[in-house]
């Protein structure tokens, strides 16, 4: 049984990789910007009772999102993808909404399928768990690399290597706890999991769909709208 859960969602970065003046989820396909194809899938669940989008203090275009059937907050993120996260936890744990588990998702990943998502949420119905992950088994052989002259120190066994993806979803509780925590550190974590991890967190990785891609490059945008058109979600 899925209970209330409520989304944060960082999108405060400007994709300097991406190489276009505009940030890249707010692209448009086919008429929806890439941020708003990565929200829609999270709320088709009504058991979705709020949702937090964490933007750059310069945005000009949040205000043209248009998602109907719930209300988006807006606020101010921060230097990286991790802290706007954070700032989205204090958002939450100051509000007087009343739900379980808060839900992170990359505002880049337009293709994550609303079953993914279900099976995500139900996962939490086990009590053992803090946590649970998107993810997808690595397929091609794995490497680990010199940072220095690129050259190949040993490949790595694959069985047990995932990919993280996004949703990732947490009783709010176990997130609100590790907040409190880092400010007697000085640690940088690449998503919220590891920052449950590392507090001997048990999280729980849920298989998604391969093509649950975040958008990086120019050319990932082609992939995309093959895959949201496949999926139905565009028109041919």
């Amino acid at each position: 049984m899925i209970k209330p859960f409520v989304v944060i969602v960082p999108a405060a970065g400007r994709g300097d990789r991406f190489n276009q003046e505009m940030p890249k989820q707010y692209i448009r396909l086919e008429g929806q910007s890439i941020l708003e194809l990565s929200l829609k899938p999270l709320l088709d669940f009504s058991e979705c009772v709020g949702v937090c989008i964490v933007i750059d203090s310069d945005d000009q275009y949040w205000s043209s999102l248009s998602i109907e059937g719930i209300k988006l907050n807006f606020i101010e993120g921060g230097e990286k993808r991790f802290d706007s996260v954070m700032k989205g936890l204090d958002f939450w744990e100051n509000s007087n909404e009343n739900y379980n588990s808060i839900l992170i998702h990359d505002a880049v990943r337009p293709c994550v399928k609303s079953d993914d998502v279900r099976s995500l949420l139900e996962s939490l119905d086990d009590d053992e768990i803090d946590g649970a992950i998107l993810g997808f088994p690595c397929k091609d052989t794995m490497k680990e690399v010199s940072t220095l002259d690129f050259t190949i120190k040993k490949t790595v066994d694959r069985d047990s290597l995932w990919m993280a993806h996004t949703p990732q979803v947490f009783r709010k509780e176990i997130l609100f706890k590790a907040r409190r925590t880092l400010e007697t550190e000085d640690q940088s974590y690449t998503d919220e999991a590891a920052l449950v991890e590392a507090r001997n967190g048990k999280i729980k990785v849920v298989k998604g769909s391969w093509d649950n891609i975040k958008i990086t490059f120019p050319e990932d945008l082609k992939l995309a709208k093959s895959i949201l058109t496949n999926q139905g979600r565009l028109n041919h």
